[in-house]
């Protein structure tokens, strides 16, 4: 099994339209092949920041994850004010 944290900073005034677009996407996230978790939270005191937390069968189902999400998650980059901090997990237990 592996495990994605995935730390995002939303764009100042951003954030309601951040977790609208996140809505969808969780959606058709969790129905893919192989996914496991998929959870956004928001940070208690940065409205900003959001983390996903992921989980995934095996490397080919995170594969077709990260393919999957660049059709949906087109216009995503735009609410961002960078690219995602990936921190990357394996399940020993």
């Amino acid at each position: 099994m592996l495990t994605i944290i995935a730390k995002l900073q939303v764009k100042v005034g951003q954030e309601q339209e951040f977790v609208r677009a996140m809505r969808d996407i969780v959606a058709r996230v969790r129905e893919e092949p192989g996914n496991h978790a998929y959870a956004v939270h928001q940070a208690k005191d940065d409205p900003g920041l959001f983390m996903v937390y992921e989980q995934y069968a095996d490397q080919e189902a995170l594969d077709a994850h990260r393919k999957h999400l660049k059709e949906i998650g087109g216009a995503l980059g735009e609410l961002l004010q960078g690219p995602p901090s990936l921190e990357f997990y394996r399940q020993t237990i």
